[in-house]
């Protein structure tokens, strides 16, 4: 039950709901026995003396009964409905909280696809456990109890029956969920399964064009294999006692019609057994009812389980590897200062190692290295993306971790090679980079972006909406964009982490004009591949295996002959390429 009073933390504020809720089951599954029972005594009375005012009596009573029944069950299912919703809701918002509270490593780390899913998919999993299963789970249990209370009632030796009938059904049961793992094995194939169905859809394209088939996409085809095997093994663990339920659920009628005939032999008249007889019979569909809800219970409850579990999981990746902020609130310098900073993503695999360097305010610098040397890095710790293994970094005179974390955000911006707009108008987007801002202040931040051409294409110009039908927007002009937010956050502190890699000579062009205006009186990190882009940066640092190995100007480094003149020389020879 560890998983329940997990899933009830959520929710706390409505619990007497699902206290209402069971109760109501509770007495619907009482409730539900009378009707049945005035229905034994009416049989009785037609086949016994037939008195019209006493049958009258009972269908009356049967059908009041019938109607407290329904009452109190939509009741139970009301209250349970409010409390699963409540939950749902609770549960994403919880997931939102912890979404904005997230270290940045975190957004670095997972894709926006993955997050919404697990938050919303396994916050909707936990509906059928409290809205259906748990009020339905009572019936299961006092549906057996009520069943054996009233057939001692009405003849021991059924009395007897339904006992042995109760427990066989358990322990078949009990041996069809012997293995507690099964079904969070099971669940995790079919997840499986499910995310290299989609990945392979995705790839749909170049399957088709390569005429590839789906024994080529091992990953695939390996989940396909380990679903079929989990199925397979499920049932071939169901099979036995699941076929010793449903022989023991037919045998009951017909044990009840044994008990009949012996019961005949004994003076009973046939009133009295045909009653006995109709009224037990009907009750073997409704317990074996119960035992599927039982067997449902434990299904849902395995799927709640795995919900919740990936929910905290998930919870828990967003509040590691954040940064300890202080109560510093003014970043009085721009000037940044590594002193033998170590860094690692994983432990025993240095990035940085006793890296040290020294960034004057407003002075532009580019990072130069192969892929993997720790450029990345350096730009992302430089942002408070992730904390420092070891070492000091400041920023501005403090350690960046003795500043609000407000600070950090307001006077640092990124701009990605991979820029992110959000499905609303151009203005608002630009807009995000200063809520505060005025419209004209926007609209001078599009212009300095080389922004212009890119409203000139759409009627509705800045309030075009992104994503809309028709609108579409290159990598380049996504980027402009994205420089445009920048410009107008007009944060002291700007990094460009490869943000003109991939952009056409045009937008390269209008690019490069745009990040004139972005970077005028900043201090400035870029990360360029295009090393004709970062000629005339007031330094060029050049970084290898998570070391400074060498730093100058363009005309210095190119004298020296060293990495960076290899770099170079390799730029060139690819650009003078010819097919």
């Amino acid at each position: 039950m560890a998983t329940l009073k997990r899933l009830f933390y959520y929710a706390n504020e409505k619990k007497m709901y699902l206290i209402f809720s069971l109760l109501f089951s509770a007495i619907a599954t009482i409730l539900s026995f009378i009707p049945y029972y005035y229905f034994w005594e009416i049989l009785k009375e037609m086949t016994g003396n037939a008195d019209k005012q006493h049958i009258q009596k009972f269908a009356l009573l049967t059908f009041g009964a019938t109607i407290l029944y329904l009452l109190t069950y939509l009741a139970s299912l009301l209250c349970s409905h409010i409390f699963a919703f409540r939950l749902e809701s609770n549960m994403r918002k919880v997931g939102l909280k912890h979404l904005l509270d997230a270290s940045f490593s975190f957004f670095d780390l997972n894709s926006s696809g993955r997050t919404r899913k697990i938050i919303d998919d396994n916050a909707s999993n936990t509906h059928t456990i409290i809205a259906h299963i748990l009020p339905d789970s009572i019936n299961a249990i006092l549906f057996p109890i009520c069943l054996v209370v009233l057939s001692f009632r009405a003849n021991s030796y059924v009395g007897l029956l339904v006992v042995v009938a109760i427990g066989f059904s358990l322990i078949c049961l009990k041996s069809m969920y012997s293995d507690a793992d099964m079904m969070k094995e099971y669940m995790g194939a079919l997840e499986d399964i499910n995310s290299e169905t989609v990945e392979y859809v995705r790839g749909i394209q170049v399957i088709k064009i390569f005429d590839m088939m789906v024994e080529s996409f091992e990953k695939l085809h390996k989940s396909i294999i380990n679903y079929s095997l989990m199925i397979n093994k499920q049932c071939q663990m169901f099979k036995i006692p699941y076929v010793l339920f449903q022989c023991g659920m037919m045998s009951f009628g017909a044990l009840i019609i044994i008990i009949a005939f012996a019961q005949l032999q004994m003076s009973k008249t046939m009133g009295q057994v045909l009653s006995l007889v109709v009224f037990f019979m009907t009750f073997s569909g409704l317990l074996y009812n119960a035992f599927i809800k039982m067997m449902f219970f434990s299904k849902d409850y395995s799927v709640a389980k795995d919900a919740i579990d990936k929910l905290e999981t998930l919870f828990t990746e967003m509040d590691s590897n954040k940064l300890d902020y202080g109560n510093v609130t003014d970043l009085e310098t721009n000037d940044i200062e590594f002193s033998e900073v170590s860094f690692e993503y994983e432990t025993g695999r240095p990035i940085l190692k006793n890296f040290s360097l020294k960034l004057k305010a407003n002075h532009k610098y580019a990072l130069v290295g192969s892929s993997g040397s720790g450029k990345s890095t350096i730009a992302k710790l430089i942002s408070g993306f992730y904390p420092i293994t070891s070492g000091q970094l400041k920023i501005g005179g403090h350690d960046i971790k003795d500043y609000k974390s407000r600070v950090i955000e307001k006077n640092i911006a990124f701009v990605f090679q991979q820029a992110k707009l959000f499905k609303t108008s151009i203005f608002e987007n630009v807009k995000l980079g200063n809520p505060d801002s005025s419209d004209e202040e926007v609209m001078k931040a599009l212009k300095l972006a080389m922004c212009e051409s890119i409203l000139d294409k759409f009627e509705a110009r800045e309030q075009t909406i992104i994503g809309a039908k028709g609108v579409h927007l290159s990598g380049g002009e996504v980027q402009r964009i994205a420089i445009a937010r920048a410009i107008l956050k007009d944060a002291p502190i700007i990094i460009l982490d490869e943000a003109s890699a991939a952009s056409d000579p045009e937008n390269e062009y209008a690019i490069q004009k745009a990040f004139s205006s972005l970077m005028a009186n900043k201090t400035v990190i870029m990360i360029a591949h295009r090393l004709t882009s970062i000629r005339n940066v007031d330094e060029i640092l050049v970084i290898e295996d998570g070391r400074l190995i060498e730093r100058g100007s363009h005309e210095t480094l190119i004298k020296q002959g060293g990495k960076y003149k290899q770099f170079q020389d390799l730029y060139a020879q690819a650009n003078d390429w010819r097919l």
